[in-house]
């Protein structure tokens, strides 16, 4: 508890400093098959004041693992946006995502590798209107249920009906564990266009709690009890 408390206050601070902040919750459940589902809200600050909501997303999303391939998952994902313009009103926005995520150990380490492909509605940042995404996470373990979490990700879209790069993204994570299921994470990030303006490159400070539910076994049948046999009298 303290913890949290101590983490949302450098988040504060240091979002404040840095002009754009997000809150994270995500929630996830492993299901019996080698299925998952997850739900992850997400509140955003602008540049201009970090005091000032501005935009929510909602993700859903489904996951399959292979058995054929370990450490290989395909995955679903359904998002809705809604922004709230400083002059008023508010405008929805949606999108769809599928996802081919691979990890493995390396020693006490992991390395991810996703590849997903997306496509919706109307969103106007190029990392956002993007229809190809590649994105490279290496896990590194500390002691104290510590992580560090470096990843990066880059953007791929169509211009003049060929795929060029659009944006990048690299992030610094540090991954704490609070308890068996519960994980804070502080996220340092920093995008931006590839062909863009320099004081387009955005940088974000994400404060995230995961939540891990409790696995949902698969209920086993019940036996019949065997018929005795009764000799005739």
């Amino acid at each position: 508890m303290r913890l949290s408390l101590l983490a949302w206050t450098l988040w504060a601070l240091a979002g404040s400093a840095l002009g754009q902040s997000w809150l994270v919750v995500d929630v996830g459940q492993k299901l019996p098959s080698d299925w998952s589902w997850s739900a992850k809200s997400q509140l955003r600050t602008p540049a201009e004041n970090m005091w000032r909501w501005d935009e929510g997303l909602v993700d859903l999303g489904l996951t399959k693992s292979l058995d054929a391939v370990p450490g290989l998952a395909i995955t679903g994902q359904w998002r809705t946006g809604w922004q709230w313009p400083q002059a008023g009103g508010w405008t929805m926005g949606w999108r769809w995502a599928t996802s081919v995520r691979w990890k493995t150990d390396v020693g006490d380490h992991a390395l991810g590798v996703r590849v997903r492909h997306q496509l919706g509605g109307a969103w106007m940042r190029p990392w956002d209107r993007a229809r190809w995404r590649t994105a490279v996470k290496w896990t590194h373990d500390l002691p104290s249920g510590w992580k560090l979490v470096p990843s990066g990700e880059l953007f791929m879209g169509r211009e003049s009906e060929q795929l060029s790069p659009q944006a990048w993204r690299g992030r610094l994570a540090m991954d704490k564990k609070l308890s068996k299921r519960r994980h804070l994470v502080v996220t340092y990030q920093v995008q931006a266009p590839i062909h863009g303006r320099p004081d387009v490159t955005e940088y974000t400070l994400i404060l995230a709690m995961d939540v891990a539910l409790k696995k949902v076994k698969r209920k086993k049948k019940r036996q019949r009890p065997a018929l005795r046999k009764t000799s005739a009298s």
